[in-house]
């Protein structure tokens, strides 16, 4: 249970903005109990979601517009940022069209080019235009849990089969380190979980939703591998910001 209290505090300081202001450890168990949990960061997510519904029902009443944007913009802090900062350096290193090589050395610099911001500004029109259309149908409060928590599950899965495109990096060090067996089980436990959820209350769409995560998955892994020659912290920062996209946009053909 140690290595699960730790691995909790080095989820929440490494994929949130939560302030752990600690010097961790970092043993394989750690680490390995790190991303066991980070699924359970769309709890944390979610609930500050819902706590910023329950306030505009009762008091704000914004209109549904301006809600979808502070929406997106909750989610972007509650992560820190971190994984819109991996979808600006994908961005800018696959619209540079360059070989796998100059790509990886792009999402080294830390300065941000021109196709990172026009990808990011699209990015956040999308997603504040889909979360605008949920709000107009209606949709129900479970999918602002179910969506990141589907996104984080295909993220472990992408960590888990893919090769490091580089040898240095926190994504290269983690990955020599984790003890796949214990995520692919709380992968399982997972998926198990939001499968049974679908069929006991009947959301269809859900599973159409876990479908598209797995299939979403097989494809930018193939994406992965030909463009950068495996995997990157920020491609897994960008996979998530897509496949989030991806599950609000297929969300919205299915109710």
């Amino acid at each position: 249970m140690k290595h699960f209290g730790t691995g909790l505090l080095l989820c929440l300081q490494f994929f949130s903005a939560w302030p752990i202001k600690r010097e961790l450890a970092l043993t394989k168990k750690d680490i390995t109990a790190m991303y066991m949990l980070m699924p359970l960061l769309s709890l944390l997510t979610g609930a500050v979601t819902i706590g910023f519904f329950m306030l505009n029902n009762s008091w704000l009443a914004f209109s549904p517009l301006l809600t979808a944007i502070i929406l997106v913009i909750i989610m972007i802090v509650v992560t820190g940022g971190i994984h819109t900062d991996g979808f600006i350096d994908t961005s800018d290193a696959f619209f540079s069209y360059r070989d796998k090589e100059k790509r990886l050395a792009i999402l080294e610099d830390p300065r941000v080019g021109a196709f990172g911001v026009l990808a990011v500004v699209g990015l956040l029109l999308l997603k504040t235009g889909f979360l605008y259309e949920a709000l107009l149908r209606e949709v129900q409060l479970a999918y602002f849990v179910a969506i990141p928590l589907l996104a984080r599950v295909a993220m472990l899965l992408y960590f888990l089969t893919m090769k490091s495109a580089k040898t240095t990096g926190l994504a290269a060090y983690f990955k020599e380190r984790v003890q796949a067996r214990g995520v692919i089980v709380a992968c399982i436990a997972y998926s198990l979980l939001i499968v049974g959820y679908a069929l006991y209350c009947g959301e269809w769409p859900l599973l159409v939703l876990y479908g598209m995560m797995l299939l979403s998955l097989l494809y930018y892994r193939h994406w992965s591998n030909k463009n950068f020659a495996g995997m990157t912290g920020d491609l897994l920062g960008a996979f998530y910001e897509g496949m989030e996209l991806v599950l609000w946009g297929t969300l919205l053909l299915f109710i």
